[in-house]
């Protein structure tokens, strides 16, 4: 009897495993492994997509620092996992998100803790103190030649221990 009824649950339960998360990322749009069959071609890049570098550069009374060596790891380590996992996409639903409905406050805090983590890092770390942390970005080709200047569109100030967006 019970395996009678393993057997005629078995077959549904597995292709629904396997069916029910692809069809949300067709419904949605937002693919995330392990959420999708082809994780390594969850977005899809052309010559119409607008490509961007982040850079980090503390500030303080003697001036400007380009933390880009500060990292801790490789830059484009650092850089992905700060796009992916603090940031995020500008899009609505981007296959970089899995913030559908995000206040602004969430965004904040999520930012808040990242600049936090980060600014005790290089303290311990490097010996490094500012008052500012600036997050800039330019606008890059697929190649990674400039497009645009470094410009500022946020920063994290150390001694209140936020973040601002100047966008």
């Amino acid at each position: 009897m019970i395996l009678k009824l393993i057997k005629k649950i078995y077959k549904p339960l597995i292709i629904s495993l396997i069916l029910l998360p692809n069809l949300f990322v067709v419904i949605v749009g937002i693919e995330s492994f392990p959420l999708t069959c082809a994780p390594m071609f969850g977005h899809y890049i052309d010559d119409e997509t607008d490509l961007y570098l982040f850079k980090f550069e503390g500030e303080n009374s003697l001036g400007k620092t380009n933390l880009v060596k500060y990292y801790g790891k490789r830059e484009t380590l650092f850089i992905r996992h700060f796009f992916s996992k603090v940031y995020g996409s500008t899009e609505a639903i981007s296959p970089f998100s899995n913030q559908l409905y995000e206040s602004n406050t969430a965004f904040h805090d999520r930012m808040n803790a990242f600049f936090n983590h980060y600014y005790s890092f290089i303290l311990a770390e490097y010996s490094l103190s500012f008052s500012k942390i600036n997050l800039m970005v330019k606008k890059v080709d697929y190649k990674r030649n400039s497009l645009t200047d470094y410009e500022t569109i946020g920063y994290f100030n150390i001694k209140d221990k936020k973040y601002y967006s100047k966008l």
